[in-house]
């Protein structure tokens, strides 16, 4: 057996495909929580990693910018946890009215 059918045969197991031409795909699924918010996640993110930089050149009362530092941590996390709230009730609404909808073309 040669090298190149053991690096082949290695990489057809470790990714769950087959090199004879496959399209299928079966590697790790890649999850970006804060993508999946859209714009609004993605600028709470921004928010949350540029808090410190700010701060800390805005704030020169050691105490002060700690407190700062600790508030923009809890901000970010209910601003994003608010977005992830309001998402989910607006899928559940939409849910909703698709089962409503749904039932009204099943009594027809």
């Amino acid at each position: 057996m040669s090298f190149v059918e053991t690096a082949q045969r290695s990489r057809s197991q470790q990714y769950g495909r087959s090199d004879t031409g496959g399209t299928q795909h079966r590697g790790p699924a890649f999850h970006h929580p804060r993508t999946s918010l859209g714009a609004t996640g993605h600028w709470i993110h921004i928010a949350a990693v540029a808090a410190p930089l700010v701060i800390g050149e805005l704030v020169q009362d050691a105490q002060k910018r700690w407190r700062y530092l600790r508030l923009a941590s809890v901000a970010a996390a209910i601003a994003s946890e608010a977005v992830w709230t309001h998402r989910l009730s607006k899928d559940r609404q939409k849910d909703e009215d698709a089962r409503e909808a749904l039932a009204a073309c099943h009594d027809r």
